[in-house]
């Protein structure tokens, strides 16, 4: 495995999150302050990363456990995982209503009970502890591990576009407005291709090269 294959992808994971952080700061007593787009982004985030740690698909128990425990250098023990994902997660994932307060103070601990409002989450330390873990989750990463992870979400890929294919050729034909367009798609599955940080440099876009392209051979179906 290539590092600078899956530098891409997080790239898209740190440039999200830091734009979020820095242009959306949170104000006081206001709506906005994206706690809970915030707090879903993140576990969202460490529960894909955790697949590649495991090399397969898994749940967000699995995941997430593995990704805190190799990963956050500091605070693991902060992060109950039932709490994260029965109370958070799963409430934001399903229900965008969180079962537990979210907060965006910055401090430690970033899970606690306020004694009037009950159970907490920081937001902020959550996504800044995130942050700071990536550098470790490139170190920790086998390459057989990814290799078999990036498999499985290809054919993934493949097999929701083929069951939806109908659905798909029926739907109104445009040009996307490629400088503000992302995917890991082309006509073939490509997945966080080499090329494509070179592209966006140059012209901010976030598209995989076609997999005939021969610089990204590696590709090829």
């Amino acid at each position: 495995m290539k590092k600078n294959e899956l530098e891409i992808a997080l790239n898209w994971i740190k440039h999200d999150l830091e734009r979020m952080m820095n242009e959306i700061p949170p104000l006081a007593g206001q709506a906005g302050n994206i706690n809970f787009p915030l707090a879903l982004c993140v576990l969202s985030y460490m529960e894909f990363l955790g697949s590649f740690l495991l090399g397969k698909k898994g749940g967000f128990t699995q995941n997430v456990s593995k990704y805190i425990k190799e990963c956050f250098i500091n605070h693991q023990k902060e992060y109950p995982i039932n709490i994260l994902r029965d109370i958070y997660r799963n409430g934001l994932s399903h229900e965008y209503f969180s079962r537990g307060a979210i907060s965006r103070e910055g401090e430690h601990p970033a899970v606690y009970r306020d004694k009037n409002i009950g159970l907490v989450l920081d937001a902020q330390s959550l996504a800044e502890d995130f942050l700071k873990s990536l550098d470790k989750f490139i170190t920790e990463l086998d390459p057989q591990e990814y290799q078999k992870r990036i498999d499985e979400i290809k054919e993934t890929i493949i097999n929701f576009q083929e069951r939806h294919k109908r659905l798909i050729n029926n739907l109104p034909e445009k040009n996307a407005p490629m400088v503000f367009t992302t995917t890991t798609t082309t006509t073939r599955t490509v997945y966080f291709s080499p090329n494509v940080s070179m592209m966006r440099h140059k012209k901010n876009i976030s598209t995989p090269p076609h997999p005939k392209n021969k610089n990204n051979s590696k590709f090829k179906q």
